[in-house]
């Protein structure tokens, strides 16, 4: 075997090229992670570097122009160098390299972009699209003469690579160049804004857990240190202040996921917990034959017993830390934390937990002056007795938002439609008003760039954009405003906070592009259950 030959082989570097492009899955596959959580990684930091890279729209097309031309001329050049072969073998490997993230990319985006992401195909399409230029280039002396079938079969690896990098490039250079509309900024002041009436200071504690907690972790848990968040207003007069509680969703156990949500409850004049509980767990004690049944947005997954039982315990700790650490106490002074004025919310997962722990807080009395719910992005909740939480028990002021997202295709629709009718309906007790209980679409806009996509994860820090700058956090930041001025018996002001996130109108309007076109507003929907889309009919009545 000729391993000389093998060596300078183009396919194997292509090969290695695409190996070590896929090496973003497989490397912390080998380390223990599990696939959703590789994924998940990179999804992350794709956005991350993604929305980073936005700062240089414009620059981004102009390097991608030069790096192909770079790398088609130096192909040129080397013809008859010595360097030759070691420049084939180069480009065979960004192609290779190339490929793979093309393909990753190709698969993200069908299932969690959704289009939402121009600069990062653009940049993968150019590196690719720069190694199918140089290698042309560096081989053109091979192509010339008659083109025969075995030519074109031959050139066939190529020409696919050229054909996906023009895929790639080519349908987002309009965008990176920095020739569409920009979407409206973050709100200059009031809700949304950098602006708030308060400073807050963070603290954390790590609370010791029982054991019928701890005996469902996994070994991943069992290697976590499990904290519980609280964030508090500094420079609080008052005699008393609201608290809030989030509750995190599934694999959002770290703060810095929510922690901007966190510092917008606090800002506005609010305690705020954020308990980190576990998503997954050790099931091995569940029988083989457990059959596993949904029924209107909820289900009797085991799951559901050791997180919200630990999401509760953290609150609870939470509420003791608040009550009882001289450095929280210094923060506060002499305002005295006061649980008949509550915010709670939760995200995907953490609004079946929502459930269950709004259940046990209404029973000791919490919310009994001023009640808010916010639920983003609605997973399931329980059906397990005693785990599915008694909305009965909502008191007759309580203000509800239940939001759904619409290019969000992590959960089914028809749950947040079927909860929403459940908590107008009391769990059928006397029902809330309907203007008490409001259903909202937060639409996607492709109008400019960088596009607006109405994602499951938009309530998360991580993806905080223009979207989220005006649907998501003004909503909340006005939310707890109402709590926090109830809290305080300033009427006036909850009054005026209540109208800003109950009615269409400001909280609906969703800014302008730089052109002057509206963004698509967030619609206020009557009837959840009879909405219907080219994906979902209307969902089965209670």
């Amino acid at each position: 075997m000729d391993w000389g030959k093998i060596v300078k082989s183009q396919i194997l570097w292509v090969l290695i090229g695409f190996t070590i492009g896929l090496s973003v899955i497989w490397w912390p596959i080998l380390n223990g992670n599990s696939l959703f959580n590789a994924l998940f990684v990179y999804i992350v930091s794709s956005i991350q570097y993604a929305m980073a890279a936005r700062e240089l729209v414009g620059w981004v097309a102009f390097m991608a122009i030069i790096l192909v031309g770079m790398a088609a001329i130096t192909g040129r050049d080397l013809r008859s160098e010595k360097a030759r072969q070691m420049y084939k073998l180069f480009t065979s490997f960004v192609i290779g390299w190339g490929f793979s993230r093309a393909i990753i990319y190709f698969l993200l985006d069908y299932a969690f972009f959704r289009g939402s992401i121009a600069i990062l195909p653009f940049m993968f399409g150019s590196v690719l699209l720069a190694g199918v230029a140089g290698n042309l280039t560096i081989n053109a002396s091979k192509i010339k003469g008659e083109i025969t079938p075995m030519v074109v079969i031959q050139k066939i690896p190529i020409l696919t690579a050229l054909l996906v990098s023009l895929v790639l490039t080519l349908p987002n250079l309009v965008a990176v160049a920095g020739l569409l509309p920009s979407p409206p900024e973050r709100p200059s002041d009031g809700y949304g804004s950098a602006d708030m009436p308060y400073d807050v200071e963070e603290f954390f504690l790590t609370p010791d857990y029982p054991d019928n907690m701890t005996s469902w972790w996994d070994d991943w848990a069992n290697e976590q240190e499990w904290n519980v968040y609280v964030f508090v207003p500094v420079g609080l007069t008052s005699e008393s202040v609201g608290v809030a509680v989030v509750l995190h969703g599934y694999e959002g156990e770290k703060v810095e996921y929510y922690r901007d949500t966190m510092m917008s409850l606090a800002g506005q004049g609010l305690v705020t917990i954020f308990p980190q509980y576990v998503s997954n767990m050790d099931l091995s004690s569940i029988s083989a034959d457990f059959e596993l049944n949904y029924t209107l947005g909820g289900s009797d997954h085991p799951q559901h017993l050791p997180r919200y039982t630990m999401a509760l315990y953290g609150v609870d700790a939470g509420l003791e830390f608040i009550n009882s650490d001289p450095s929280v106490s210094a923060v506060l002074g002499a305002t005295e934390l006061n649980t008949n004025h509550l915010w709670i919310g939760g995200h995907s997962m953490g609004v079946g937990t929502t459930f269950y722990v709004l259940s046990e807080l209404l029973s000791r009395g919490f919310g009994s002056q001023s009640l808010v719910v916010d639920l983003e992005a609605p997973w399931i909740h329980a059906t397990q007795e005693g785990l599915m939480g008694n909305m009965s028990q909502l008191p007759e002021h309580t203000l509800i938002h239940v939001v759904e997202y619409e290019t969000d295709i992590v959960v089914e629709k028809c749950i947040g439609r079927w909860q929403h009718a459940r908590l107008t309906a009391r769990d059928q007790s006397q029902p809330l008003a309907s203007n008490q209980v409001l259903f909202l679409q937060v639409p996607s806009d492709y109008h400019g760039f960088p596009r607006l996509i109405a994602s499951h994860y938009l309530p998360s820090g991580f993806v905080r954009e223009s979207l989220a700058d005006h649907s998501y956090y003004p909503r909340i930041e006005a939310q707890a405003d109402f709590v926090a001025a109830s809290a305080v018996g300033d009427m006036s002001s909850a009054d005026a906070a209540k109208s800003w996130f109950m009615n269409e109108g400001e909280m609906t309007d969703l800014g302008n592009w730089s052109d002057g076109t509206a963004v698509t507003p967030m619609k206020i929907v009557l009837s959840p259950l009879e909405l219907t889309d080219e994906n979902l009919d209307a969902c089965p009545q209670p």
